[in-house]
């Protein structure tokens, strides 16, 4: 595994001024990545990162099989998390509470602060609404680039981590950079139960119905039938990709999975550069299938 700590991050979008996070970015000069401020806390009372309560079960039975098929790939680090909204039942695995960099993930969290902050006022049109949507649904960086400078979405990322209680969320410390937002999967399981249970059923839908419709190929030309939406049926899942950090690939999946929106899963990874994108999904992928196993 990885060591705990962010790595140094090179990522330089030439031609994406505001962080096209979804390009195979090389930078000329590297910065420290930002680091989360003391260690990672517990997600609920009285639960430790990779720990369940006592008489814990789906949840935690799919984040011991992610975690047990992610430590077989070699390099990577993978943060495994999953909320059972039917019970309650929130895991979090080994490197569930692990800051990373949010890649094309924070695309939520601005859809988030948009669509919640125009029901207290905020001018938002219809144009703004479709770029939403194609922000998550084909992930297209350009219509994110918009949305972060018309609607402050480096002041969104830490507004939203207050509002929900995020403890590993923080926004870039490049404010063009949005792809380098830090977060963890015990976050994005966070974010994603707050839409399917604490949005107004109209913006639910929207982000929802946007993630749903995600073609198989991104704007920028990416495959994202990877993770959840390998082999599955259509869900709401987020893929993000970004290169390079370090050397490092980073690679997510997260969604929701089972009849009625039952299960969250988040899973984020750090890889070797060297595997490539194909090495890299497919080990996503395999954690995914294991995580699902227990769930199906």
């Amino acid at each position: 595994m990885l060591a705990a700590a962010l790595l140094v991050a090179v990522i330089i979008g030439v031609e994406a001024p505001f962080g096209n996070a979804e390009q195979d970015h090389v930078g000329v000069a590297a910065r420290p990545a930002p680091q989360a401020d003391g260690a990672p806390g517990p997600t609920e009372p009285d639960r430790d990162p990779g720990r369940s309560a006592p008489g814990a079960g789906l949840a935690a039975a799919a984040v011991a099989a992610g975690d047990a098929l992610a430590n077989t790939a070699p390099g990577a680090t993978v943060g495994v998390a999953v909320r059972d909204r039917h019970t309650g039942e929130t895991a979090i695995g080994a490197a569930g509470a692990l800051p990373m960099y949010a890649a094309s993930l924070v695309k939520i969290v601005v859809a988030i602060d948009v669509l919640e902050r125009r029901r207290a006022g905020l001018p938002v049109g219809p144009q703004h609404v479709g770029l939403i949507r194609r922000a998550l649904g084909p992930s297209d960086d350009e219509a994110m680039n918009t949305l972060w400078v018309r609607f402050d979405g480096h002041g969104a990322v830490a507004r939203v981590a207050a509002r929900l209680g995020l403890p590993e969320m923080r926004p870039p410390q490049d404010p063009s950079q949005w792809g380098e937002a830090v977060l963890s999967a015990r976050d994005v399981v966070k974010l994603y139960d707050h839409v399917l249970s604490g949005m107004a059923p109209e913006d639910r839908e929207l982000i929802v119905g946007a993630l749903a419709a995600a073609p198989r190929i991104a704007t920028d030309g990416f495959d994202q039938a990877f993770g959840l939406v390998a082999g599955a049926p259509a869900g709401a899942s987020k893929q993000g990709w970004m290169c390079c950090v370090a050397g490092q690939i980073t690679l997510h999946s997260a969604g929701v999975t089972g009849p009625g929106r039952r299960f969250v899963v988040a899973l984020l990874s750090s890889q070797p550069r060297g595997v490539g994108y194909g090495g890299a999904r497919a080990t996503v992928t395999a954690v995914a299938d294991a995580v699902r196993a227990p769930l199906a």
